[in-house]
């Protein structure tokens, strides 16, 4: 009975696999899916394996499994391919059959990491298809650099070199002095870029030391006496390379600096530096404040050679990005309640299921109204009155409400979906024009049809769809996004009115100034579309909240957090409404350079260099957009040894997660002992870290979260990390950064690096998988991508895919085939050695065959995408581009010639106006369908009709605040006549919006007669004073429209908690309270001659406001220069707000605020405090500004 339990036994133990066996199983089946080796070779090795194992009599076959893993590990994490060859020239497998190499020789030898020499690099780069690179150029180099490197090695001086070995040889020389000597592949690189006559970009992996190559090359156009502008990643990366390499440069008497962080006397002695390091929009800034602003910062600098690094990145995925200079435009400011009823509007239309969208809530007899299309003249009480003798409405009902349309809600609310269903059904009796098809809710919550058509039914009139609520209310449904997007601008319209006009006072309309209508007319329509944008983007995905606002997130290429960067066309003013955070006002950008435009001011001379430059099609780009341009890709200087794991797709996110849970757990706990590792995750957004950050609270103790550029860092990465450590990012953590990790990590195979989402080409995809095995070192890395995350189409290709898969392996005998294997293994650990090895060797060479194409088909979608993005890039971006820098060219060279013509500067009023114009014109005229000559001959027309408008002192734009700022230009030099007919020009154009001006004209007025009033003249401030006040009144309304509009959204429990967007219109309608109050003060006084005194428009806020804003201002004084994002952080903070609110009164012509005193008074007293306060102001102005 024993011995028959003892078999059964012995036989269940051999048809159950443990979990041992399965993982060796993967192991190899791993060498076919990532390394290389074909399934016969994988056969060959594991036969090889065994029998070097069995030739060992002392080795116990229970411990065949642990050390057959610690072999394959081996070969493993060396990334040791079938054709490698250790220096004896033997492969893998004759070094495992080699018995005179013992194990830990053998492991040695596969870890082997000698550096390459100068023929094998040059072979590599003769072999790579993508390099445009020919012998002649192949010889001169290997010349070159051999010479060199013998000299190097031998100490000689080399003074019998010239031309670029010469040079070469000082670089190297003073690099081995003040840092290390340069490799073979450094001199190599130095060498190509050198030699080449225009510019080339060069692809060096990560690790391999890109920063000694742009300091040596930089160097090296520099001793010929060129000015050379270094473009980094990051103004970080910009200072510390500058730091660096000081003592480099410094050795070869050339200078160095940076012009990131620095005040404008200090850029003017940066680019007086050789050698100049900074970011592309660094650049770009200054140039424009150059150009735009004339200012003299570049000095006689040229563009004469840009080194760029990582330089797929700024000329693919950031070309289009355009850096710009702010330009104060509160004029602007008159479009927020418009925005704010957008934004209130798109948010009334809600998903109901079934592809159906229902709109906002209508009074029954209102939509009734909107349908007749005969008999114009019906009013809503007719409709009513048609309820109420039907019998659903009590009588009396219409003429109650006749009296108080207000209770409406009330004196309806009695009446179910079913009586409203009769009432519209009376109405198409009554107007035939109109026909509906009415639904409703029913109690599974499914939309029903109430009115159903009858088969038979073949009239034309188009029926219009309803949803039917309860309380005498509907709403109207919607198919498809295109009648949505027409139905918010029908109700958006009704709301809208341009002034000057009749203003009613129902406080739900928009008021915009006339001037403005084109504007509005051109972009409503991108408005809208963005606002319903805004609704599907999401905090920590598309973008972070920050003390400074809503700021985007370059979440799908560098995961940066872009303090400085806003969304155009009200989306910006749309996530902000949606957040309640402080509401901006709309920009017209006057001033720009693309990346693109930045680098094309270069010519010829573009260099840079890459981790990753991409495929063909994206070095295809690059060489269409610039001109000339070479790639070449540089070899690692030892052999890569990055294992890629196969990447897996799960089909749901939490399948997603746990997946990760385990190869990290599996990771950093290792399969044995010594082989626990770090790991690196990459998320595509920052929420989705977060959630894996929770999900591995038990799992990896030792995290750490590193997603916001923003937050000190410097303690994640302050040490090398250790086994068990694991670190989840975004792809901040995927491009220029240098992860250390401890000599027991590499040992065990490097740090393991798993990107969670399938990147937007294969660059970024590189960048991530970079982090790791770097100089030589191994490391690893897997795709792990959730299915959902993933576009549609690509979706739909992955599940026709699996469906495939599943209907192979239904006929498929490769389960059979791996169960075989495995029994096999326990046969032969259990001693049945000859017998088994052969055929374990047979069967493994059929279940090792690569069967995942979930992968690789999600890879080549989306490669195949990237290239149409690209020919979108070119035919539509690139364009456009070019169109708007030809533009502003053409604006630029109009400006030359008015500094030109005049023998000062033109004034501060005709700039303003002239960039006023400029900005709407490139807003509204720049179709990607116009052509450039026409383009540039139409603005060439309007630009000469403003400069003649300019001469006549005509506002360009029939903007009322030019006409204002045209007047305070006239008063300041004494002209207090002509200053008043300006203020008359701008109460013509709208007295809607005049206040400022009537207040300057009262107070000119009283000026120009000033303590000798006539009559008149005080009647006519008077009258003056009071439309001011009726106009603030204006100001104060829409106010309060744009508050209640913009936060309508989201009533929730909290809601009494006051909002940074609550501070924000607090603030901005306490100055106009007093503006009022200045107002009215004037006004109680103005019954008799009067002494005007004026202050600075800043003495309206209470003194203590004052004070506390001046001693902010020294806040940001003292960190302007040392952290700019802590002054872009403070001056947003509340306590800014009153201030900010004043300049932008200052800006539309408020400048001075007046006080009327007897002559007893102690105005004159208080006028030499507010011209101190003024002055102090002003200076705090300067360094306010963005």
């Amino acid at each position: 009975m024993d011995a028959t339990n003892s078999s059964v036994n012995e036989l269940a133990s051999l048809l159950t696999p443990n979990n041992n066996e399965v993982l060796l199983l993967k192991k190899l089946q791993g060498l076919v899916t990532n390394i290389k080796w074909s399934p016969t070779e994988v056969a060959e090795l594991f036969d090889a394996l065994l029998k070097r194992f069995g030739s060992t009599a002392t080795n116990d076959p229970s411990n065949l499994y642990s050390w057959m893993m610690k072999m394959l590990h081996c070969i493993e994490i060396n990334y040791n391919t079938p054709s490698w060859k250790y220096k004896s020239k033997k492969t893998v497998i004759e070094l495992v059959q080699d018995e005179t190499v013992t194990d830990d020789n053998l492991k040695e030898c596969l870890a082997d990491d000698e550096e390459k020499q100068l023929d094998e690099i040059l072979e590599e780069i003769r072999q790579q298809m993508l390099n445009q690179i020919d012998e002649k150029l192949l010889d001169d180099v290997r010349d070159i650099v051999s010479s060199v490197d013998k000299d190097l090695t031998s100490g000689n001086e080399g003074s019998q070199y010239s031309g670029l070995k010469k040079d070469l040889l000082t670089l190297c020389q003073a690099a081995e002095r003040t840092h290390f000597r340069p490799r073979l592949t450094q001199m190599v690189s130095l060498c190509l870029m050198a030699l080449s006559k225009t510019g080339r970009l060069i692809q060096v992996g990560t690790g391999e030391g890109k920063s000694c190559i742009v300091a040596m090359f930089a160097a090296f156009r520099a001793m010929r006496g060129e000015k050379v502008d270094i473009m980094s990643s990051s103004s970080v990366l910009a200072e510390r390379d500058v730091k660096e390499w000081q003592t480099f440069y410094k050795a070869l008497d050339i200078s160095v600096s940076s012009n990131t962080n620095k005040e404008v006397t200090d850029l003017k002695e940066c680019y007086k530096c050789q050698v100049v390091y900074g970011t592309a929009e660094q650049f770009a800034g200054d140039w424009l404040w150059q150009r735009f602003h004339r200012m003299d910062i570049f000095g006689q600098r040229k563009f004469q050679c840009a080194i760029v690094d990582e330089v797929d990145s700024l000329m693919l995925d950031k070309g289009h990005h355009v850096v710009y200079l702010g330009t104060d435009m509160p004029a602007l400011q008159h479009l927020n309640p418009l925005l704010a009823f957008i934004w209130a509007t798109v948010n009334q239309f809600k998903n109901i299921g079934t592809g159906t969208i229902v709109g906002q809530t209508y009074p029954f007899h209102q939509v009734v109204r909107e349908n007749i299309t005969t008999g114009k003249d019906v009013d809503e009480f007719t409709v009513l009155q048609m309820a109420e003798d039907t019998g659903i409405l009590t009588k009396g009902s219409v003429k109650t409400l006749r009296m108080n349309p207000s209770l409406y809600t009330k004196i309806m609310s009695s009446i179910t979906v079913n009586q409203l269903a009769e009432l519209f059904q009376a109405a198409e009796r009554v107007f035939p024009s109109c026909k509906f098809a009415l639904h409703c809710m029913n109690d599974h919550g499914a939309l029903e049809e109430l009115n159903k058509r009858p088969q038979n039914d073949t009239a034309e009139i188009q029926r219009v769809p309803l949803l039917l609520t309860s309380g005498g209310f509907c709403q109207y449904m919607y198919s498809d996004q295109d009648s949505v997007l027409r139905a918010t601008e029908a109700e958006i319209k009704r709301a809208l009115h341009f002034t000057p006009c009749e203003l009613s006072r129902d406080n739900s309309s928009c008021y915009i100034p006339g001037f403005l209508s084109d504007l509005v007319d051109s972009k409503l329509k991108v408005w809208i579309k963005n606002a319903f944008q805004a609704q599907t983007m999401t905090s920590d995905h598309e973008y972070i909240i920050e003390r400074h606002g809503v700021v985007p997130v370059d979440y799908s290429c560098t995961g940066v957090v872009e303090n400085y960067m806003k969304w155009t066309d009200g989306l910006q003013q749309f996530l902000e409404m949606k957040h309640k955070s402080k509401l901006s006002d709309m920009t017209a950008i006057t001033n720009f350079m693309s990346n693109v435009g930045l680098l094309q001011k270069y010519g010829d001379q573009i260099y840079g260099i890459s981790g990753t430059l991409g495929q063909q099609a994206e070095i295809e780009t690059l060489q269409k957009i610039y001109d000339g341009i070479k790639t070449c890709q540089i070899p690692s200087f030892k052999r890569a040894k990055l294992f890629e794991v196969e990447g897996v797709i799960v089909k749901n996110e939490r399948d997603w997660i746990k997946t990760i849970r385990d190869v990290v757990a599996a990771q950093i706990k290792g399969p044995l002992d010594d082989d626990k590792r770090a790991v690196l995750i990459i998320c595509e957004t920052i929420n989705r870290a977060k959630v894996l950050d929770y999900a591995l609270r038990d799992e990896a103790p030792q995290k750490k979260l590193y997603v916001n550029n923003n937050m000190d860092n410097t303690a994640i990465f302050a040490n090398k990390l250790k086994a068990g450590e694991v670190i989840i990012a975004t792809n901040l953590a995927g491009r220029g950064m240098d992860l250390q990790v401890t000599d027991d990590v590499k040992k065990a195979g490097g740090l393991f690096v798993v990107q969670t989402f399938l990147p937007k080409n294969a660059r970024v995809e590189a960048q991530a998988f970079g982090r790791t095995a770097r100089q030589g070192s191994p490391g690893s890395a897997q795709l792990i991508v959730c299915s959902s995350h993933l576009s549609e189409l690509l979706q739909l290709l992955v599940l026709t895919k699996e469906l495939q898969s599943l209907l192979e392996n239904m006929t498929s005998i490769t389960p059979v085939l791996q169960e075989s294997f495995l029994m096999q293994f326990r046969l032969y650990q259990k001693g049945h050695r000859d017998e088994e090895s052969k055929d374990m060797s047979t069967t493994l060479s059929h279940v090792t065959e690569n069967i995942n194409f979930g992968i690789k088909i999600a890879k080549k979608v989306r490669d195949d995408l990237v290239t149409k993005r690209l020919t979108s890039y070119l035919e539509c971006h690139i364009p456009k581009i070019k169109k708007e820098e030809e533009l502003f060219s053409q604006y630029l060279d109009m400006l030359d010639g008015l500094y030109k013509s005049r023998t000062k500067k033109p004034s501060d009023a005709d700039l303003s106006a002239l960039n006023f114009f400029w900005g709407m014109w490139l807003l509204m005229n720049v179709n990607i369908e116009d052509s450039i000559m026409d383009l540039k001959s139409r603005l060439k027309t309007d630009l000469n009709s403003v400069m003649k408008k300019l001469r006549q002192r005509e506002s360009p734009s029939s903007n009322l605040h030019h006409y204002t700022v045209f007047g305070n230009e006239l008063r300041e030099k004494g002209h207090l006549a002509e200053s008043i007919k300006m203020y008359t020009k701008a109460i013509q154009e709208d007295h809607c919006w005049a206040a400022i001006a009537y207040y300057n004209r009262a107070f000119a007025y009283l000026t120009q007669q000033n303590r000798r009033q006539d009559q008149n003249c005080i009647n006519q401030a008077l009258e003056d004073l009071q439309n001011a006040l009726k106009s603030v009144e204006l100001y104060c309304e829409q106010i309060e429209v744009t508050h209640r509009y913009s936060t309508q959204r989201n009533k929730d429990s909290h809601s009494d908690l006051t909002t940074r967007l609550d501070n924000h219109i607090n603030a901005r309608s306490t100055v106009l309270l007093f503006f009022k109050e200045n107002i009215n003060k004037a006004i109680k006084k103005l019954d008799g001659h009067v002494k005007v005194e004026e202050s600075p428009v800043y003495c309206l806020a209470p003194l203590p406001l004052l004070l506390l804003s001046l001693l902010l201002t020294e806040s940001v004084t003292l960190n302007r220069n040392r952290d700019p994002l802590q002054v872009h952080q403070l001056i947003s903070e509340p306590s800014f707000d009153i201030f900010h609110e004043l300049k932008c009164l200052e800006s539309l012509g408020l400048t001075h605020v007046y006080t009327l005193e007897t002559l007893s008074s102690l105005g004159g007293f208080f006028s030499k405090i507010s011209r101190t306060i003024y002055r102090a102001f002003n200076w705090m102005a300067s360094y306010c500004k963005p």
